[in-house]
This record gives structure tokens, sequence and C-alpha cells, in this order.
């Protein structure tokens, strides 16, 4: 493992990802989290799309191309996963690695396990994360639940790991950010949210700093109710 010193703040990293894929395109991304690491250690959680291996083999290859020694699969999508076994592999990668799926479905294990607050004091105490399409909007601030699709009387926002201060949709071009405005206008009037297009990557920080590193992200903000795109 790569020592990082303990209360040093690292950024995090954001890949919006999307379809259809450029493979090589995103490992090259993802090779920014690696920068200054010595055969950099990968811990996996695939708990937005409940470990999923066909997911797990794909991203495993991109993490490789991209400059990841070791990868570490860490379970956690399953009732009884053995806990202190993952906190040990999470503590001693370089970099935690948050795949995609479905946000809430990701959120849901780690809450069930606890491990929400271990990997906020994790990302705090200076561990790299790199998170790819709902593993970027998990490392926000709220996402949003519909109790009926498509009804957004029934919508309410839900917890994320808010390692950064700031709500994050990604790839929602096509639909026209149609969840990012739902959350936005359940966060009330002058709330603030960013859209990363396909292709998009950002660092962030537990200030909420945000730096473009590949194709510029949308600001969204809430004003009386109507949500109008400022960048």
């Amino acid at each position: 493992m790569n020592d990082v010193k303990s209360g040093k703040e690292i950024p995090a990293f954001l890949v919006a990802g999307g379809r259809p894929r450029d493979l090589a395109a995103m490992a090259r991304m993802m090779s920014r989290a690696f920068i200054g690491l010595q055969k950099p250690q990968v811990a996996y959680i695939g708990t937005a799309n409940r470990d999923n291996p066909v997911f797990y083999q794909m991203m495993k290859g991109m993490l490789k191309n991209a400059g990841a020694d070791k990868i570490i699969f860490v379970h956690l999508a399953k009732k009884n996963p053995d806990i202190d076994a993952a906190k040990k592999a999470l503590a001693n990668a370089d970099v935690v690695f948050l795949a995609g799926g479905e946000v809430e479905d990701g959120m849901i294990w780690l809450e069930k396990h606890d491990l929400a607050n271990f990997l906020k004091d994790l990302y705090i105490n200076g561990k790299r994360f790199l998170g790819i399409s709902a593993g970027v909007i998990m490392m926000g601030t709220h996402w949003v639940h519909w109790d009926t699709e498509g009804d957004d009387s029934t919508s309410k926002l839900f917890d994320c790991l808010a390692f950064t201060p700031a709500l994050f949709d990604v790839h929602g071009e096509s639909e026209e950010w149609v969840e990012l405005k739902a959350a936005l206008k359940l966060l009330g009037d002058g709330a603030k949210a960013y859209g990363l297009p396909g292709g998009c990557m950002i660092s962030a920080d537990s200030s909420g700093n945000l730096i473009n590193l590949e194709k510029e992200y949308l600001v969204f903000v809430n004003e009386g109710g109507s949500i109008r795109v400022c960048r």
C-alpha cells in the first residue's frame, strides 16, 4: 500500500461514464486517480450493481488499463458479509472504487452494513476515491427516490456519502437531466447541482471545490422552483 498522510485532503475523482462507452478513453481518464502511486491497490465496491460479476470484470479491465496493480472485490451486496475483512481491505487499499449501477441500491447496502460513515472517515483522512456513474452520485450529498416512478408528488431525497457538499448527476443529457431537476426542486429555492455529461471527469474535495479534468460539467440552480442551467 502507498502511504497517504493522515488528514491530508485528497480529492475524489468522479467519472461520468455513460453509453456508448469508449473503454480506452475511460481508462485514460481513470489513470488520473493513480498519479503518484506505485503499483496502486484498488478496493472495488459494487453495491450499486449488486456485485454483478460481469460489470466487475469490465471495470477490472479498465482499472488495470488505467494503472491499477491489484484489485480486490469487496463483496458487500449480501446479507452477511465479513465486515471486518471488508474494512481491512478498504483501509489498506490505495484507492477505493465505487462502481456504477443504481444509486439507491448502492447506498442501501452500505447503510445496511454500517459502512457509510466508515467510508467517509477514510476519505476525510486522505483515502483516494474514484467513482463512475452511480458511484459519482453516491459521493455527493443526496439523491432522489420515487415511490411511484414518474410521479414527482411521490419523490423524496435520501442521503448519500457527502464526501463533497454537492449534488451530482451523470450522463443525463439524453433525458434532459430530469432526475437532477427533480432532486433540485426537493432541495428548494437557491439549491445548486452539477451535471456531468458523458465523458466528463472532475475532481472534488470536501470543501466543494470542483476541477474540470475532462469535458465541462454543467451547473443547475433552483430559482423559485424553476431550474436554470447557468453553465
